[in-house]
């Protein structure tokens, strides 16, 4: 126990959600954390079917029914006719669909950087050893 009795994989819990949470509100135009996860796995894969990116996305398919047409209705991204299958639809990103990636992208690093200024350059140190540590955890 460490801190107010409070474990550290508590503690390490509470904050990162709370660091994500933060993180999200960053440039998100109005995208919900699902359909920026969806563009970011379409821009990932390229086109897939969309029984693929529900699988990806960990999502029924009505769920990912309504999640690409919200996304098409926005221009984010566009479906043609599979190839292989006339009767399968592949998604793929749009123009609008990768500069809005990178915009997000972008604001959520320019958040982040925002946040780290207000640490001491002995905290930044400190963070900046602990990286590779917390990438590690990050693993799979």
């Amino acid at each position: 126990m460490t801190k107010r009795g409070v474990s550290t994989a508590a503690r390490l819990q509470l904050v990162t959600g709370r660091l994500m949470r933060m993180f999200r509100r960053h440039g998100a135009a109005g995208l919900s954390a699902s359909q920026i996860s969806a563009l970011a796995t379409i821009e990932e894969w390229g086109s897939l079917r969309m029984s693929s990116l529900a699988t990806h996305e960990s999502l029924v398919a009505p769920a990912a029914t309504r999640l690409v047409g919200a996304l098409e209705e926005r221009g984010l991204i566009q479906r043609c006719a599979d190839p292989a299958d006339g009767r399968a639809a592949l998604v793929s990103l749009t123009p609008e669909g990768s500069a809005t990636l990178e915009a997000l992208r972008h604001a959520r690093v320019v958040g982040i950087e925002t946040r780290l200024a207000t640490l001491s350059a002995a905290e930044r140190q400190v963070l900046e050893r602990a990286l590779p540590i917390l990438e590690r955890l990050a693993q799979p």
